[in-house]
């Protein structure tokens, strides 16, 4: 079947490496709890540099995390720019997500949002690293143990990303990375949690595997079945293998973007680019764009659509959705004047600079017509 776009808000690039990882597991007959799996945690735990648990989704990942870290109820600091699915699994586990706003520089979370959240009923923070920019981190761990409430890190826009030495996922209690097709590397599904150490680890792993604490029927307490398949994970390792060279490439196909965009008044990037440090480094899971006036957004999309290029909403505000429209919240300023204001560009691998070149002028040449018809 043809895609219906043209030119594609994202795309997963698979080669030939990974249809035959692939294809040996299927011929193998062993697919789920095999070598793939090994092989794809002891590939994450090396760039983590601490141990790390495969599971189904990101989405699972979060749940595992928040529940082997004891979290069963009170209110969740998680900022309300961003997935739902954060949301999703904080009132999973009986919690209340609690939201705060973002940095208007950064759009993640920073200090300053997660104190004017904090309130007595708090029992984890989970800061979201927004379209492959890393919140800063150590300095949130550091906040969090000042109060005595863990962590969560969720990376799943930024598998890639780093501060200096320290790979995003090295620091938090635990970092929670997710595998849809849209994102750095992909598995169709899936998700990792990296782990401060071996008992958290163990911990979420027996949570994903029915609460088996060995072989057999050997069970104890609560459980899930989320798994990851051994196809999953053959194709996360062998795009984890050059994980550096998918994200070298977003990084070129972001920079020819910044450069078309600045001719363009009333768009910028957004988050936009800031001067980074010796080896950091944006794996750019996105790339999104901030229209000065929200009412060009819906126009502009028809526009970009008329011409068979996709783009997509990332992210309306969190606190608009049921039933989190009814959960505690700080002021959010920042997202709601950014949220309305957002558009997601088309941005994968495949993407060509001429492709580039033809997003740039359509969105150019539809924002020169919105602005005369009014």
């Amino acid at each position: 079947m043809t895609h219906p776009w043209r030119i594609s808000l994202s795309s997963p690039d698979i080669d030939h490496h990974d249809r035959a990882a692939v294809d040996a597991v299927l011929r193998s007959g062993r697919l789920a709890g095999g070598p793939a799996i090994g092989q794809l945690e002891q590939l994450a735990s090396d760039t983590f540099r601490r141990p790390t648990v495969s599971c189904s989704s990101g989405t699972a990942g979060l749940i595992l995390a928040l529940r082997a870290l004891g979290v069963s109820g009170g209110e969740v600091i998680t900022p309300a720019l961003g997935f739902i699915a954060t949301a999703h699994a904080i009132r999973a586990v009986g919690a209340t997500p609690r939201f705060c706003d973002v940095d208007r520089e950064t759009l993640c979370v920073g200090l300053e949002q997660l104190e004017a959240a904090w309130s007595d009923d708090v029992s984890a923070v989970i800061p979201v690293d927004l379209l492959g920019v890393q919140v800063p981190i150590d300095a949130i761990v550091e906040w969090a143990k000042q109060r005595a409430v863990p962590v969560i890190e969720d990376a799943c826009e930024a598998l890639g990303s780093r501060h200096g030495d320290s790979p995003c996922g090295a620091a938090a209690d635990a970092a929670v990375f997710g595998f849809y097709p849209n994102k750095i590397i992909t598995m169709g599904e899936g998700g990792l949690v990296s782990c401060r150490d071996q008992a958290l680890a163990d911990r979420v792993r027996q949570l994903a595997n029915q609460g088996r604490t060995a072989g057999g029927f050997c069970f104890e307490g609560e459980g899930y079945n989320f798994r990851l398949t051994e196809m999953q994970a053959a194709l996360g390792a062998s795009q984890w293998l050059r994980l550096d060279a998918l994200i070298e490439r977003r990084q070129h196909l972001a920079h020819l973007y910044l450069e078309r965009i600045e001719s363009i008044p009333g768009v910028v990037a957004a988050p936009a680019p800031t001067s980074s440090g010796a080896g950091d480094r944006r794996s750019w899971f996105a790339f999104v764009v901030l229209l000065e006036d929200p009412r060009w957004r819906a126009p502009l999309r028809e526009d970009l659509a008329k011409h068979g290029i996709e783009t997509g909403l990332y992210f309306p505000s969190i606190a608009t959705f049921a039933p989190y429209d009814e959960s505690p919240s700080a002021s959010l300023p920042v997202t709601e004047q950014i949220s309305p204001r957002m558009l997601a560009l088309p941005l994968h691998p495949r993407l060509k600079p001429a492709q580039i070149d033809e997003v740039v002028a359509t969105l150019e040449e539809s924002l020169g017509r919105i602005r005369l018809e009014g």
